[in-house]
Parts: C-alpha cells; sequence; structure tokens
C-alpha cells in the first residue's frame, strides 16, 4: 500500500509541474487610439454625485427608486448575474477533486459451466467503495475556463449597470417632459382664458358697431386654435404617463409631480472626464471589454483540448462476500492515472481554435465600436448641454419681449390706435414663445440626463 501512494504522489507532483504548461496566447486589454481633439479633453475636477444627488425633486426620486426595485428588465439583468455568479462557482470546482461513493450489495447462484464463462456468482457480496476522480488541469483548460466565467461574471454585472443607467436617464427624462406638458397645458389654459375674456370684450364692440366682424372671427379663430391644444397635450400626458408607469413596472396610473418645471435644479457645474475616465466608469464599456476577455479566453480553452488530458482515479473501501466480515481483512485501495487525448480529428479541433478566434475578432470589433458611440454621446451631450443653454436664453428673451408687446398692443387697440391684426400678431407671438421656451427648458434638463448617463456617473 505505501508503494501505491508514493507512486500516486510521484504522479500528482508530476501533474503540478506540468501545471504551468498553459497553452494559448496571454490576454492584454486592447490599446485604443483615441482622436486628437478628445486626447487633450478637460480634466474630471468634480466627482459625479449619485442620481439623488443631482435631482432634488422628491416625486422624481420616488419614481427612480421604484423604476429600480420593480422594473421587470432590471430584475431579469438581476437575475442574470445570479446565474452567472453560480455558474462561475461550478466552474471554479472543476480543477478540485470530485469524491463520491458507491455501495453495493447482493449475491446469487451460478453453476458450473456458467461460472467458466463469468456468467454469474456463487456467493454473496457487499462493497463500500470512496472514489476519488482529479483531472489535471496541465494545459490550463480549466483554468481558462474558470476566467472565462469570472469575466462573463463581470460583463453580466456592468450590463446590469448599463441598464440601471439606462433606466434611471429613461425615468428622468420622461419625468422631466412630463413637468414640460404640464407646463405647456397651464399655458395653453392661461391664454383660452385670456382669449375668451377678449372675445367678450370685442363683441361688445362689435354690438356697439366700433369694430367689424372680421375681428369677431379672427377672435374665434384664436381662440379654437389653443382650445384645441388643450385635448393634445392630455393626450401627450397620458401617454408620458403610462411609460413611466411601465417604466416602475405597474398598472396605469397618475403619476405623482414634485416642483414644477421651472423650479427643477441645474447643477452649477458639469464635470466633463478625460477618455480613460470615461473608459473605466462607463459600465458599457467595461461589460464589452469583459466579454472579450471571456471570449479571449475560449481561444485556450480549444487550444487545449488538442493537448491529451490526464486523469486520478482512486477507489479506497472494503469488499467482502458476507456482510460481517466487510470491515475484517476486506481492503481495497486501489489508483489509476489515465491519459486520453486525440490522435485523429480530421482538423476538427484546429478549426474549433480557429473558430473562437473569429469568433474573438467579433467581440473585439463590438468593443471598439462601443468606444466610438461612447465618445460620440459624451461630445454630443457636451455641445446639446451649451448650446440648449444658449438657446434657452434666447427663447427667453423672446418670450418676455413678447408679453410686453402684447400688453402694449392690447392696450392700443383697446384705444382704438391699431388694429386687431397687430393684437393678434403679438398674442400669437407670445403663444408661441411661451411654449418654446417651455420645450426648451425641459430639452436642457433632458440634455443634462444624457450627459450625465453619457459620462457613466450615478449608477452606484
Amino acid at each position: 500500500m505505501p508503494k501505491l501512494f508514493y507512486s500516486l504522489f510521484s504522479v500528482v507532483l508530476l501533474a503540478i509541474c506540468l501545471n504551468a504548461c498553459v497553452v494559448g496566447p496571454r490576454y492584454s486589454k486592447p490599446t485604443v487610439s483615441l482622436p486628437s481633439s478628445m486626447q487633450d479633453g478637460p480634466v474630471d475636477t468634480l466627482p459625479l454625485v449619485k442620481w439623488f444627488d443631482l435631482f432634488q425633486d422628491t416625486a422624481l426620486q420616488s419614481i427612480i427608486r421604484t423604476t429600480l426595485e420593480n422594473n421587470r428588465d432590471f430584475l431579469t439583468a438581476g437575475a442574470r448575474v445570479e446565474e452567472a455568479q453560480y455558474n462561475l462557482e461550478i466552474i471554479r470546482a472543476n480543477p478540485l477533486p470530485s469524491v463520491g461513493y458507491q455501495v453495493a450489495g447482493g449475491g446469487g447462484t451460478a453453476g458450473k459451466e456458467a461460472l467458466k464463462v463469468a456468467g454469474g456468482v456463487n456467493s454473496g457480496l457487499s462493497r463500500v467503495f470512496g472514489v476519488l476522480n482529479w483531472e489535471i488541469d496541465i494545459w490550463g483548460r480549466l483554468k481558462r475556463s474558470t476566467e472565462a466565467a469570472r469575466a462573463q461574471l463581470l460583463a453580466q454585472q456592468s450590463v446590469r449597470n448599463a441598464l440601471q443607467v439606462s433606466l434611471i436617464a429613461e425615468a428622468a427624462a420622461a419625468y422631466f417632459f412630463l413637468c414640460d406638458l404640464d407646463n405647456r397645458l397651464k399655458i395653453a389654459q392661461r391664454t383660452v382664458e385670456s382669449r375668451k375674456a377678449l372675445m367678450l370684450i370685442i363683441k361688445e364692440r362689435y354690438a356697439k358697431g366700433y369694430v367689424a366682424e372680421l375681428d369677431v372671427l379672427q377672435a374665434e379663430q384664436q381662440e379654437a386654435f389653443a382650445a384645441s391644444l388643450i385635448p393634445n397635450l392630455k393626450r401627450q400626458i397620458i401617454q408620458v404617463e403610462n411609460a413611466l408607469n411601465i417604466l416602475m413596472g405597474r398598472m396605469p396610473q397618475s403619476v405623482n409631480r414634485g416642483v414644477g418645471l421651472y423650479a427643477q435644479q441645474l447643477p452649477l457645474s458639469i464635470p466633463a472626464g478625460l477618455p480613460s475616465q470615461l473608459m473605466e466608469r462607463r459600465p458599457d464599456i467595461i461589460a464589452a471589454e469583459q466579454s472579450l476577455r471571456a471570449q479571449f479566453e475560449r481561444i485556450g480553452i480549444a487550444q487545449a483540448s488538442m493537448f491529451p488530458a490526464l486523469s486520478l482515479t482512486g477507489v479506497l473501501g472494503f469488499a467482502s462476500p458476507q456482510l460481517s466480515s466487510l470491515l475484517s481483512g476486506g481492503t481495497v485501495v486501489n489508483g489509476f492515472a489515465g491519459l486520453t487525448g486525440p490522435l485523429f480529428q480530421f482538423g476538427q479541433n484546429r478549426n474549433r481554435v480557429e473558430v473562437e478566434k473569429r469568433r474573438t475578432d467579433q467581440v473585439r470589433l463590438q468593443y471598439e465600436q462601443t468606444l466610438i458611440r461612447a465618445f460620440a454621446e459624451v461630445n454630443t451631450a457636451l455641445n446639446d448641454n451649451s448650446n440648449l443653454q444658449e438657446e434657452y436664453a434666447r427663447r427667453k428673451q423672446q418670450a418676455v419681449a413678447a408679453e410686453k408687446a402684447y400688453g402694449l398692443s392690447k392696450a392700443r387697440y383697446e384705444y382704438g390706435y391699431t388694429s386687431f391684426l397687430e393684437v393678434l400678431v403679438q398674442e400669437n407671438s407670445l403663444f408661441d414663445a411661451e411654449l418654446q421656451a417651455s420645450f426648451l427648458y425641459q430639452q436642457r434638463l433632458s440634455a443634462l440626463v444624457r450627459l450625465y448617463k453619457s459620462l457613466g456617473g450615478g449608477w452606484q
């Protein structure tokens, strides 16, 4: 028995020494050639705050929390992460020896002729064995399988984080759109009331013969036009509320509002970030890079399959014709080392390696495409924030001037210094300017959401 154990120990020691013979290429993070316009980008001097610190509206915070708790797509992504975790634990145990057991008992009677051809036994049989199976990972196949599973887990976690960023951004943008629709509805309702009041004045002046019937007809048109926007805006409000309810994973119902559109706070400064920092914190880039690593390890797995595999099997237990004498002198100790490998596969294993290499090329291209898209999103979001801020300031200036012009033209008309056409022009200009200012302020808020999302912040 000691001689057997020494032999097994020698085989195990040799296998451990051979374990360093990992075949296949070693993974290294791909280098990225950045455009010259982004190599000298602004330094990120401010840490990206969390979403709940960025947006102070308590109603929006509640919507985001509910979305992250109940959204079915997000919960599904979480389940995929857990699946990947368990799969990693399964694969991680493959290089370790597995221990099982075997228990058998029975017996029978066989004639002399049957015994000559091993057709049965002519006695009882009882045996209890512990069985050890161990595949020695000489070429690194099991090690690379573990690394691939670990990278796949990190990729799934990053996919979940990327989805979380997208859901938060989508919820915030929809909420700001809802606030904009509420504000435009108030503008339309206020305009309708104003035009109704003006309509009464015009009808009185027409009844006294001070104005022509044309003024009455023009006033009716303007009142009907403003009134027609109200059901249109209400219809859009219901659509956006339903979209938010879907995000929050609940049935159609009214969505609570917090502060109004113009009360939404904007940060005084927005961090930009260097490309290297962008690559470290954007979850979609991390997911793409980890998927590339997982696929890269599969090349080594395919290459290791071309070499022989060494497995050890040990049996330790007891066997006896009688159950009563099972533990007395019936000791069984057996050890085996087996070497199996391909011989003639007609190029199948070699082609499997080439298949994994081509798949790696595909995943690498997807990783590069993710980088290109990420930098484009950042550049677009930065420009949107800058340009929308200037555009909104001009629209706000236009709305203030239009309000003053409308008040003056209305007074001039009431005192008979101008025609009703001037009043209509100024009133339409004011109505349009107020609606555009509301829309652009919502666009500013949404652009901030897109910028924050493109920088990969706020998902922790």
